[in-house]
This record gives structure tokens, C-alpha cells and sequence, in this order.
């Protein structure tokens, strides 16, 4: 997994030496509240942590775990991560509650959607947000996703699903690159 950054951001492969704060953070029930069923037990957040851990050393993508790039704080953690095979890539983010309402998430959203298209040419990518969530409803459509409605989620409830395809992801691109200079 190659190492990432945005202007603000450090994102760093997920390391085991990076466990223990991420307990703390998997913990946060302000933090967790619109992820997965809520805070995670250390054994819970172990298990994921681990799955994670071997994602990223099986493939090029996996878990970083963000740090700011003036100070080196860890802020959170992000996620391009295949559940099932034959599964569209999942893009994920989370930000312990100092981090929020900086506009990082919109950073390494976008930075992962880069990674993933310029680097990965991965064909897509899918997110997904409790349907309350709007602050990472926004922030996924920042990063140009798009909004594909309500659909069952991978925890199990009602979730709004975002998606954005390689070649959308392109004509994106192409049409910013021919947009006029507007000094």
C-alpha cells in the first residue's frame, strides 16, 4: 500500500502499533454513531483491525490511518477495502471528534478517489452513509460521487449508497480541464 497525503493529511498504512489508539477511537460513541451498530468492544475492533491489517497486505488498498501533516497527530482512519469478492471497492472514512469540521474528510475523500482511479484504475468505487449522516453524505459528493439512493447496507439497515465509476470519474476531469479561467 503506497503511502498518501493531501494538503493537511498523512495517510499511513494501517500498522499494529496504530491498534491501540484506534481502540480508543472504535470506542467514541459520538464518533461511531452513525458507523457500523456503534461503539466496538477492543475484541471487536481487534477482529476488524486485523481483517484490515491482512486486506492491505493482500492487495494494493486497504486501511490508512490519518495523521496531520504539520504536528503528526493521528486524526482518524480511511478505507478502500473489498468486502466479498466481485464487489464493487468501498470507500471509507471516519475522524476523531478534534478533526471534525476542518474539511479533512473532503480531502482524503478526494485524495482516495484519485488514488484509486489514477493509480489503482479501479473500474469503481461505492460508499455508503446512514441516511441521517448528511455531513459524509456531503463530503462523498464533494469528492464527485454520486448519490445512487437507498439500498440495503452492509450492517445490515437502510443506507444511502454513493458510487462513481473510472470513466465518470474521467469525464469529471476532462470537464474541469476545459472549464475557462474565471479570474
Amino acid at each position: 500500500m503506497d503511502r498518501l497525503q493531501t494538503e493537511s493529511v498523512l495517510l499511513e498504512p494501517l500498522t499494529r502499533d496504530d491498534f491501540p489508539w484506534l481502540f480508543v477511537l472504535y470506542a467514541d460513541a459520538e464518533v461511531m454513531r452513525y458507523i457500523g451498530h456503534g461503539p466496538r468492544t477492543e475484541e471487536e475492533s481487534r477482529k476488524n483491525l486485523e481483517w484490515l491489517l491482512g486486506h492491505g497486505e493482500r492487495l494494493p488498498f486497504g486501511y490508512w490511518v490519518l495523521r496531520d501533516r504539520a504536528g503528526g497527530e493521528r486524526l482518524g482512519g480511511a478505507v478502500l477495502m473489498r468486502r466479498r469478492e466481485g464487489t464493487p471497492v468501498e470507500l471509507g472514512f471516519m475522524l476523531a471528534r478534534p478533526a471534525w469540521g476542518r474539511g479533512l474528510a473532503t480531502q482524503v475523500a478526494q485524495a482516495l478517489v484519485v488514488h484509486a482511479f489514477a493509480d489503482l484504475v479501479l473500474p469503481e468505487l461505492q460508499a455508503f452513509t446512514d441516511v441521517e449522516n448528511t455531513a459524509s453524505a456531503a463530503v462523498l459528493r464533494k469528492a464527485g460521487m454520486r448519490d445512487a439512493g437507498l439500498c440495503p447496507g452492509p450492517y445490515g439497515g437502510i443506507d444511502r449508497r454513493f458510487e462513481l465509476t473510472r470513466d465518470d470519474w474521467l469525464l469529471q476531469r476532462s470537464s474541469i480541464a476545459r472549464l475557462p479561467n474565471m479570474r
